[in-house]
């Protein structure tokens, strides 16, 4: 992979930042900061960096893509009324299928939690019934 500016500057916002980007948000965050990268150039190298297992993707609320800097093994957790999305931990059991499947190899597996985040129940309580 050939070194450029856009790269260098890619891989320094993803290695100062945690969350979870759309290439809009992204260009939005280089253009407040005075150093612009043309869209096109941006999703160019957001897919190279995801071709090169450099980052992530990640499915958002709207079902926009959505990249991710952090690389060790998590799952996500999606509030279902304003789409915040977060890193969590999950402490799995052994992962191994039941059924068609049991003679696969499993070397991965992603998981998504979805529920209400703090901040939206407050806003909007779920009335007990």
């Amino acid at each position: 992979m050939r070194t450029t500016q856009p790269r260098l500057r890619l891989l320094h916002f993803f290695s100062r930042t945690d969350g979870h980007f759309t290439p809009e948000e992204i260009a939005e965050r280089f253009r407040l900061a005075g150093e612009p990268i043309p869209i096109a150039t941006l999703y160019q190298n957001l897919r190279v960096f995801s071709d090169h297992g450099l980052i992530g993707e990640v499915i958002g609320h709207g079902g926009e893509l959505r990249y991710d800097a952090n690389l060790t093994p998590h799952s996500h957790l999606r509030c279902n009324r304003c789409g915040v999305l977060m890193d969590v931990m999950l402490s799995l059991p052994d992962l191994q299928p039941l059924g068609p499947g049991q003679d696969w190899q499993i070397t991965g597996a992603r998981v998504e939690l979805q529920g209400i985040c703090p901040a939206c129940q407050e806003a909007f309580p779920i009335p007990v019934l």
